[in-house]
């Protein structure tokens, strides 16, 4: 089963690499968002450790439901339907997304870092979702795809934790998940002004403001 999970998790972020319009990237991260609360709780289930089982409670309401609505509020406000701009083409990305992947893959087996029993079939899926975010966040030109980005990359953190360590202390944990709430909805608010301002997501308009 565990290998089901982590290929499913891999899935949404190559997903995500292939969307057409920015609003397709809410029903996405719900997905990824719930597999991975799915993988908290099923590392809860084999090791019977608590705190991982409010580790997935806390991502199915943070990063399942509220985030998610942060952002569709967000793109209901700007009315944002459009398609999404990149810097490479559409099927150059999916490219660069394969060879990151398997970039992801090479390093986690040469580097022979610490996981735990039940964690380590998630490790290269960690490192590459770190990497696929990272990409997102480059590739992308409209202000809300960093958020997106930003929020893959904290899912393979947290993967990454889970995968090492069966997560990370408990207040570590809340502390995290306040910081990401209070990232994307400070991205969506942003994001609101940069439409206002310039009728248009994209950031590289923010040049316009060098005097």
């Amino acid at each position: 089963m565990d290998q089901w999970i982590a290929m499913l998790l891999l899935l949404s972020a190559f997903w995500l690499l292939l969307i057409r319009k920015i609003s397709d990237t809410v029903p996405i991260l719900v997905f990824q968002s719930f597999i991975l609360a799915l993988t908290a709780g099923f590392l809860w289930y084999e090791t019977g450790l608590s705190h991982l089982l409010v580790a997935a409670l806390l991502t199915l309401i943070v990063k399942a439901a509220i985030i998610p609505y942060v952002l569709h509020y967000t793109l209901k406000k700007i009315d944002a339907t459009r398609e999404i701009e990149r810097i490479t083409p559409k099927y150059t990305s999916l490219l660069i997304a394969i060879l990151l992947s398997v970039a992801g893959f090479y390093i986690t087996s040469r580097l022979h870092l610490p996981s735990t029993e039940f964690g380590e079939p998630y490790l290269p899926i960690s490192i590459v979702l770190v990497f696929l975010g990272t990409f997102i966040m480059i590739d992308h030109k409209k202000a809300l795809m960093q958020g997106v980005g930003l929020i893959t990359i904290e899912n393979g953190l947290f993967l990454v934790a889970l995968s090492i360590s069966y997560g990370m202390p408990m207040m570590v944990e809340f502390g995290i998940f306040f910081d990401m709430l209070v990232t994307v909805i400070i991205i969506g608010i942003l994001s609101y002004r940069i439409h206002l301002a310039f009728e248009s997501l994209n950031i590289e308009n923010m040049r316009k403001l060098k005097g």
